[in-house]
């Protein structure tokens, strides 16, 4: 059975990209939380998996791949029926790119705006380089929304919502007001049986101060 080495799910945005990914391709696998901020030896637990020393990791027998979109990438090789990518050629292209983009990019986003999957913030962060991360995310939405008939970005549920999720959950925890095009894709992501899950897991997890002083 394949592993998958994550931080917590509440706060790990990454964990979370990998793992929605094996829940929609139906993979079996099991999670083995390295304990981040949680257990003293965190980061040499991860060490143990990878040299890169991030998370999160993939472990298939002697095989080990880290960094969320390859992981994903792998997935989508090994389980072609799931779809992970769309079948037509220019939303393939259009799904990497903007893949790409969200894994390199948004450095506002993700510092001012850290993932909390279960909790909310007293009020939105505010800072002009921040609103500008949020505008091309909501340009991309909206240009991808209106590519196919949805309710997902570029159709079926795929690497590409698995990789614009957590920015999702960092909407709802901020109280970033969203566009109705936007709405309804957020609504359709948070109602999908592996989001639902994730939530759940998300839920019981430990709570890390640092990053719940963000919500104050």
């Amino acid at each position: 059975m394949m592993r998958l080495v994550v931080a917590n799910l509440n706060y790990s945005s990454w964990s979370m990209r990998a793992y929605l990914g094996l829940k929609v391709a139906g993979a079996d696998f099991r999670l083995h939380d390295v304990g981040m901020f949680e257990k003293p030896d965190w980061k040499e637990n991860i060490l143990q998996f990878s040299g890169a020393g991030t998370v999160p990791i993939l472990v298939d027998g002697s095989l080990t791949v880290h960094e969320s979109l390859a992981i994903l990438e792998t997935i989508a090789e090994r389980y072609p029926e799931a779809k992970l990518w769309p079948s037509d050629a220019a939303l393939r292209a259009r799904a990497r790119a903007i893949s790409m983009e969200m894994a390199c990019d948004f450095q506002e986003l993700r510092s001012k705006m850290p993932c909390n999957l279960r909790s909310r913030a007293v009020r939105r962060p505010q800072d002009e380089k921040l609103d500008a991360n949020i505008a091309r995310v909501f340009d991309i939405f909206a240009a991808s929304l209106s590519s196919t008939q949805g309710p997902y970005l570029l159709g079926d549920f795929g690497i590409v919502d698995c990789m614009y999720m957590p920015v999702l959950a960092r909407f709802r925890t901020y109280g970033v007001e969203l566009p109705a095009l936007v709405q309804r894709y957020s609504d359709a992501v948070f109602a999908h049986p592996a989001v639902v899950d994730l939530e759940a897991l998300a839920k019981d997890t430990v709570a890390i101060p640092k990053y719940d002083e963000y919500l104050k």
